[in-house]
């Protein structure tokens, strides 16, 4: 004689249990490898389609304490941009002209898509030259300057993987909406190869 099958209300509590934590799993692991490959750099490929040398880790413009005409620069109260940021000292010498230059016509070329991209002069020194200062205010009226403790800005780049004598070197870099120098540039790199990368970053994120 046959009983009909009797059900384990533990058992099923448990089997609901694995079910639900497997599929939190499938949602949050692939999250949390994003994140960990985003703010860190372990595990990114070594080749990737990006023109720019990736950061790794990337640095926070958070971490500085960033004035603009003397007054804090907070990121979070701007509307999110993605910027160029190209540091330099207060004499801003051929190739710290010839990077104005370049990301100045990589702007002008995103056309309607200009808005969403800003530039800075992150100055490490105390203050521009007034040949610095007349030259930018004439040649480049929508860079903004912003000032950082050069000390800050080269100890942050010890973590990297980037070239701390950024400065000499002519690097700059491309920042994203949240704050993150990403992407480092070398006067060596083309209008075409910013405006790509540029181009991708802004195809896929949002204002």
């Amino acid at each position: 004689m046959t009983h009909p099958q009797t059900t384990n209300p533990a058992a099923n509590k448990r089997r609901g249990q694995i079910q639900a934590l497997l599929l939190m799993l499938v949602v949050t692991v692939p999250m949390l490898a994003a994140y960990i490959i985003y703010h860190t750099g372990w595990g990114m490929p070594s080749a990737t389609a990006n023109q720019g040398a990736l950061l790794a880790p990337p640095i926070a413009i958070t971490d500085f304490a960033l004035t603009e005409q003397e007054q804090p620069w907070q990121i979070s109260q701007e509307r999110k941009h993605w910027r160029y940021v190209l540091p330099g000292n207060g004499q801003c010498n051929q190739t710290c002209q010839d990077n104005l230059y370049l990301t100045r016509q990589v702007h002008i070329r995103l056309n309607e898509k200009a808005d969403r991209v800003e530039r800075i002069y992150l100055l490490l020194d105390d203050a521009l030259s007034p040949s610095s200062a007349e030259f930018m205010q004439q040649q480049h009226p929508l860079l903004r300057v912003m000032s950082v403790d050069r000390s800050e800005f080269e100890h942050a780049l010890k973590g990297s993987n980037i070239n701390q004598d950024t400065v000499a070197a002519g690097q700059y870099f491309l920042m994203d909406q949240e704050g993150f120098l990403m992407l480092s540039y070398t006067p060596e790199h083309r209008g075409g190869e910013l405006l790509k990368d540029v181009k991708k970053m802004l195809k896929t994120s949002y204002e």
